[in-house]
């Protein structure tokens, strides 16, 4: 991640709502079409995934996999696991 991307990515709608419906599932990982009923479910529609999703793919923060029932998954690699721990650990200073 470049310079300032980090914060440029971190305000855009549907960062936040991947990062932390990802984050909800076992294993930081989901089907896809189960990862769009959350979103829904959370009030979001799949438009805020696509917002970031090509960002996201870019700074290696997700990546898709295929289970052994051929299904698309949708993960949180370990380097989106860590910025997601970070942004975490900030907004647990934040309210304390």
């Amino acid at each position: 991640m470049s310079e300032g991307n980090f914060f440029k990515l971190f305000r855009r709608r549907g960062f936040s709502e991947t990062m932390g419906i990802l984050d909800s599932f076992e294993n930081d990982e989901c089907v896809q079409a189960k990862f769009f009923e959350k979103l829904s479910a959370e009030n979001s529609y799949p438009n805020t995934y696509f917002r970031v999703k090509n960002e996201l793919l870019q700074n290696d923060l997700i990546a898709y996999k295929l289970n052994a029932n051929n299904e698309k998954v949708i993960y949180l690699t370990n380097r989106g696991k860590k910025v997601w721990n970070l942004v975490q650990d900030i907004e647990n200073v934040l309210t304390v």
